[in-house]
């Protein structure tokens, strides 16, 4: 199918000008709706959500260009963030519960479109599960009585609505492909099961709206990696059987992890998703180095949980975790397999897996520290488990998981021994400025009994650093900081692979 199929205006910005207006005119009859009590609020937010879906989910049908759905995208960003702020249009707004869904909205179809915009079928069919699906399984489980619910992040879900995303999302895909592709009926079932399943997972998993985001973006990633990964020809039967045992190792890792009390729930699903993608668009070079990272790490903050002096509680990677410290690569690895042929690109990705091991690595040493740690900013003694604090043992401990994820590389590729010292060296002080983050700028608070924390809770007043700013925030920045460097080292040594 050639795309868009129908252009209204010769001109595509009468065409946005009509498309913003009749948007505008959902959301303002939604208001009106609420103000008369014509229906319930969450009926009410369901149906706008809805419309909306629908109608950005046809925009390839209609536009060129995504310049256009761009721009859109930014106008319902700024009015929907202002909407939120001033309490205005309550029509599009949860009553029940915070939640920043509309805004996460456009966030969504700004990405998609930026992106993924020369695969309009499957944009199409990301938004329209966006649209019917979400909505769906919040009508369907709204009734439903609380022992039938379950919470994997923050937002509760309900085992009936999940079972009605899963159901409509399998029967959007299914009928979207068929009318769209020329595939077989093995074909159609495997890639509606398989991203059914990845979209009901970023919906059950999601916090104040954030499946707003994650569905569309999973369910899009999910149509092209099935796509591009399991073709069927009979000359590439050994390479999809590969992947199919790459994902089952993935979700055996993940399970073991969950069982042994390494992940939460939402920390699980979430490395699920984190590592299926990882499969389709990076294959087992990017898997294995943060396979290496999570296995060896687990292990070790179970080994030094049993045998130093230093005891904390029992800490399961949440999902913010577990993307603060393998977000950016999984980004990298997008990003490399949609862009022009790079082979500098996976050194970059390295360093960030790199600077997560060194990090995590450093923090688990340090607990068998026999001396308190001093501030990497002003060498003050600071208490132990305070961010910024760096110690001898520690330090050796983040120069040996940097190595480790060297060493890992050695092992399957050929990778020159100049840039495995500069994923050494590189990790090792991305760790550093981790530390640095901690000391001067993440958040720390002070309770009413005069104790410092990191962690807000109730009465607590923060003493130094910036709210927004919290430990898994700066493991973020640190994984970030390394592929910078990477990047420099890489441009002012001109250093060959």
């Amino acid at each position: 199918m050639i795309f868009p199929i129908w252009i209204p205006f010769h001109n595509e910005w009468w065409t946005f000008s009509t498309f913003l207006f009749i948007i505008l005119g959902f959301v303002g009859f939604s208001d009106l709706s609420l103000k008369k009590g014509w229906i319930s609020p969450e009926a009410n937010r369901k149906w706008v959500h809805c419309l909306v879906g629908l109608s950005v989910a046809i925009s390839p049908l209609i536009f060129s260009t995504n310049l256009q759905p761009i721009a859109l995208s930014f106008i319902f960003i700024i009015l929907n963030t202002v909407a939120i702020k001033k309490e205005i249009f309550k029509g599009i707004h949860s009553q029940s519960r915070i939640t920043y869904g509309t805004v996460l909205f456009p966030f969504a179809y700004l990405i998609l479109v930026l992106t993924f915009w020369t695969y309009p079928e499957f944009l199409i069919i990301s938004l329209l599960i966006l649209a019917i699906s979400d909505p769906l399984a919040t009508q369907v489980g709204q009734d439903t009585p609380k022992q039938s619910k379950f919470k994997i992040w923050e937002d509760e879900k309900s085992f009936k609505g999940s079972i009605a995303f899963f159901t409509s999302s399998f029967i959007i895909i299914y009928l979207s492909t068929h009318f769209l592709f020329d595939y077989s009926f093995i074909y159609l079932f495997g890639i509606s099961l398989f991203t059914a399943s990845g979209a009901t997972i970023a919906e059950a998993t999601s916090c104040k709206g954030t499946d707003n985001v994650s569905i569309p973006i999973v369910s899009i990633l999910f149509l092209i990696g099935f796509q591009d990964n399991f073709i069927i020809n009979s000359d590439l039967q050994s390479q999809i059987a590969f992947n199919i045992y790459c994902i089952s190792l993935v979700i055996i890792i993940f399970s073991i992890a969950y069982k042994f009390k390494s992940l939460s729930l939402s920390g699980y699903f979430g490395g699920l998703i984190m590592g299926i993608i990882i499969i389709l668009f990076g294959g087992w070079f990017y898997l294995y180095p943060i396979c290496v990272f999570f296995i060896l790490s687990s292990i070790l903050s179970k080994i030094v949980k049993k045998t130093s002096s230093f005891k904390t509680k029992e800490a399961n990677r949440d999902i913010i975790q577990v993307y603060s410290n393998g977000g950016i690569g999984l980004i990298i690895c997008i990003f490399d397999y949609f862009s022009d042929p790079n082979l500098y690109i996976i050194p970059i990705y390295l360093a960030s897996i790199a600077a997560a091991t060194a990090d995590t690595w450093g923090t688990e040493f340090g607990k068998y520290s026999k001396k308190r740690p001093v501030s990497i900013y002003n060498f003050k003694t600071i208490d132990h488990g305070m961010s910024g604090g760096i110690t001898l043992i520690g330090s050796i401990g983040s120069l040996l998981g940097a190595s480790v994820i060297a060493f890992a590389v050695w092992l399957f590729s050929p990778i020159s021994n100049s840039i495995l010292f500069a994923i050494i060296f590189i990790g090792f002080l991305a760790s550093l400025f981790d530390s640095l983050l901690g000391a001067t700028v993440q958040a720390k608070y002070e309770t009413q009994f005069g104790e410092i924390i990191e962690i807000q809770e109730n009465g607590a007043t923060l003493i130094s650093g910036y709210k927004w700013l919290n430990n898994d925030m700066v493991n973020l920045l640190n994984t970030a900081f390394a592929p910078i460097l990477m990047v420099l080292y890489l441009i002012l040594f001109n250093t060959p692979l």
